[in-house]
């Protein structure tokens, strides 16, 4: 390591430490920068976390109301309480998405502001992974690919819990 001066990043200062320092060095802004992307990551992997463990509860309980007809299916039970069920996922399904999409906007705001951060100050290139403008390219085209399931996620249930409603009534008219 002749000749390179490596400059430790000090740990990620609160928002309160922030405004009440008033200017801070390059490498205080990019550890707020990383501690404001890490914080929303981890509200918007919180916000999928509840989406996913929803589903999960009411595809049980929907399998479930679909399997304890003690008839043929005419029974008005199972015309009620799947539709119901399904219902409730897809309007889960629906609010869970703006917090999502919110998050990752989020993200990506913070994300291009770290970007001119480094920009700017090019001494800053040792604390990231893109040590050029491909690898960060590359870089962002994998988080978007990495990103596409959480993105989908609300989409998928809502195709789903609109066939699940639907799948009591063409059975009852079917069989």
């Amino acid at each position: 390591m002749e000749g390179k001066m490596v400059i430790a990043a000090s740990p990620p200062p609160d928002s309160e430490e922030v405004i009440a320092h008033g200017r801070l060095t390059d490498n205080e802004l990019l550890a707020f920068y990383r501690s404001e992307i890490r914080f929303e990551s981890e509200v918007v992997n919180g916000r999928l976390q509840a989406l996913l463990g929803s589903q999960a509860f009411l595809v049980i309980a929907y399998a479930t109301a679909m399997t304890g007809s003690t008839t043929r299916w005419g029974d008005r039970m199972v015309l009620l309480i799947p539709p119901l069920l399904s219902l409730l996922g897809f309007m889960l399904a629906l609010m869970a998405l703006p917090g999502i999409l919110a998050g990752y906007a989020a993200i990506g705001k913070w994300e291009e502001k770290q970007r001119a951060l480094h920009c700017r100050c090019p001494n800053l290139r040792e604390f990231t992974l893109a040590a050029s403008d491909d690898e960060t390219r590359d870089m962002m085209r994998r988080g978007q690919r990495g990103a596409l399931f959480a993105h989908q996620a609300p989409f998928v249930f809502l195709v789903a819990w609109t066939v699940f409603g639907l799948i009591p009534f063409y059975l009852y008219l079917h069989l």
